[in-house]
């Protein structure tokens, strides 16, 4: 059952499609995609995507597999929450869960949505939720389909009635508790609800799954005593670290694809507002300045940020904080400025002039020429005090830029404004770049190292090289089978594939017209072993597509005489070598009976090349 679901959901998704989603600059190179590996530091892209095989591996470190291990790997998770996850991107409904691939994330998963269900029911029909509809639907203008698609909700107010249903369904107290929707009561045992009488936002993550709530008061409550500050979020649980949560994103994403441009606001209205006014590509840091994390989830679907200003000064501190980090990240990023007059936030804009709203994303400025402005507006140019502050103000800014032509740009733009060369500035640039260590470029720089990884044996690279070509182009079987013996091939596995090669051949009867890669593949494995050779057939196949697509037969067979000889030659040196390192062994201990003996090795070693 399960593995037919498996299959159901592979046969429903595209693999180029979901790779995409975390590596946008995946490019199709021939009859599959190719791009730079996310799994290690390299400058020439080796990671390579099939659509037709439905396979992605990267040639330079060596990790691949399929559309699973890929986002098991990518987004380091278990394999019931990654079953869950591209379940619900199929459109497959999960009918059969074994207790094995129920882990507490998914658990925790589970909780979260019957509990979003719960404040959802209770918000549209509950009585005492009478005050919360009529804020939504009446004083914030919300259309009933809005809420339905946010899928807003209401708690009730009680100590412990969302905690008792969830009992109910199934749920145990600790495990409510893990959720972050209940707390444990200071005095004796048990819980009590985390959110009560609040209009519930829940907050999904990427894949669409809701990860936490964010419970705001009802307008009357906001002065009583004892009721908490306006605004509770869920804690931070195994599914929910507000460090790596936007929201709205799971509703944004293919719009912020389409636009090439993701809006951030600061606040779940203001989102919830766009997308009722047809704006579908902004998405809230949920009240947090932005982290390298968010800045990085969103330049899987676009380069370019657009952040938002509230009219206050609180805003901007926080937009100023995350300028800074996605600055760092590389991504572009403008500034979009509001006019007090017109709102103080996006929802403002939209209820008086949500035309408005439109322009002033179109009309953001990248955030340089704003800073230059707004730093430069504040400053007499008269004055030498004036243009030294200025200097040391916008170089700092300057120097945060990652690509070079932009820091020439900034510079060049910054000496023509206060009249000083634009030599004289670049040595100030590398002064205050020095100055500048931001902290997450240092952790971008550790994880880079961490991920390093040493260079793959040169006798795999060989073998692998040389397989992928016979297997794509069998008609060239004879001569190598006929100039290479299999203990040339040092990798097990490899080996065990060029020997079976060679019986399939002779089975044959050597006449390779016959030959025919899934007879090959089911000829003498188990079903098991013959899942785990085809992968690594798939995998040479794609070897040869991604190196080979565009060789004549001339050039093929250069190649394979090129990778015979060498092949050759390495494992003659390696040989060698070891056969000298036993020789002064064995002369050490006077084994003169070992001695002969590595010495006829020898001689049958120099005769193996002829």
């Amino acid at each position: 059952m399960l593995n037919s679901q498996v299959d159901e959901i592979k046969s429903r998704l595209d693999i180029v499609e979901v790779v995409r989603e975390y590596i946008p600059n995946l490019k199709q190179a021939g009859s599959n995609w190719r791009a730079l590996c996310p799994f290690h530091n390299e400058k020439t892209p080796s990671f390579m995507v099939s659509r037709d095989k439905q396979i992605w591996h990267c040639f330079g470190c060596g990790e691949g597999g399929d559309i699973f291990s890929f986002l098991m790997k990518i987004e380091n998770l278990e394999f019931p929450e990654t079953l869950k996850i591209l379940a619900k991107k199929a459109g497959v409904i999960l009918k059969y869960q074994d207790p094995s691939l129920t882990n507490q994330k998914t658990k925790i998963l589970d909780i979260l949505e019957t509990a979003a269900k719960f404040f959802h029911h209770n918000l549209l029909n509950s009585k005492e939720a009478t005050e919360a509809r009529d804020y939504l639907l009446n004083k914030r203008g919300l259309k009933e389909e809005t809420v339905e698609d946010f899928y807003l909700g209401f708690a009730p107010n009680s100590w412990d009635e969302l905690f008792k249903f969830l009992l109910k369904k199934g749920f145990k107290g600790e495990e409510i508790f893990l959720a972050g929707l209940a707390v444990k009561k200071e005095r004796g045992t048990g819980f009590y609800d985390r959110f009560r009488a609040r209009i519930m936002f829940p907050i999904r993550d990427v894949h669409g799954h809701v990860v936490g709530f964010t419970g705001r008061l009802l307008p009357g409550d906001e002065k009583k005593e004892g009721v908490g500050g306006k605004y509770v979020n869920t804690p931070q649980t195994l599914v929910y670290n507000k460090s790596q949560v936007i929201y709205g994103l799971d509703k944004a994403k293919q719009a912020i694809r389409k636009e090439n441009l993701a809006v951030l606001v600061e606040g779940n209205m203001d989102v919830i507002a766009s997308h009722q006014a047809g704006i579908t590509n902004v998405v809230a840091s949920s009240g947090t300045a932005l982290t390298a994390e968010q800045v990085k989830l969103l330049k899987r679907y676009s380069e370019n940020l657009a952040i938002s200003f509230d009219a206050d000064s609180a805003g901007e501190a926080a937009s100023r904080r995350g300028i800074d980090v996605a600055l760092e990240q590389g991504a572009t990023v403008k500034v979009i400025v509001l006019d007090p007059k017109i709102g103080k936030d996006p929802d403002e804009y939209i209820k008086k002039a949500c035309q408005k709203w439109i322009e002033a994303i179109s009309g953001a400025q990248l955030f340089m020429d704003y800073y230059f402005g707004y730093v430069l507006n504040k400053l007499d140019l008269n004055k030498v005090e004036s243009k030294k502050e200025a200097a040391k103000i916008l170089l700092k800014e300057i120097s945060k830029l990652q690509n070079k032509i932009e820091q020439s740009h900034y510079l060049q733009k910054l000496g023509e404004t206060l009249g000083v060369s634009e030599q004289v500035l670049r040595e100030s640039l590398q002064v205050a770049a020095k100055m500048l260590v931001p902290r997450s470029n240092l952790q971008s720089v550790n994880k880079n190292t961490s991920s390093e990884k040493p260079p793959r044996d040169r006798n795999f690279l060989l073998s692998e090289r040389l397989l992928s070509l016979a297997i794509k182009y069998p008609d060239n079987l004879p001569y190598i089978i006929n100039h290479l013996s299999p203990e040339t091939i040092r990798d097990a596995s490899l080996q065990e594939l060029y020997k079976n090669l060679i019986l399939y051949y002779n089975n044959i009867n050597t006449n390779i017209d016959r030959f025919c890669l899934n007879t090959f593949c089911s000829s003498f494995l188990n079903d098991k072993n013959r899942s785990l050779l085809r992968y690594k057939i798939d995998t040479l196949l794609l070897l040869a597509e991604k190196d080979f697509c565009n060789f004549n037969n001339d050039e093929i067979k250069s190649e394979l005489q090129k990778s015979v000889r060498l092949l050759k030659e390495n494992y003659l040196i390696d040989e060698r070598k070891k056969i000298e390192r036993e020789m002064k062994e064995a002369e050490r201990r006077s084994d003169y009976k070992k001695i002969f003996e590595l010495s006829e090795k020898f001689n049958r070693l120099m005769n193996f090349n002829e």
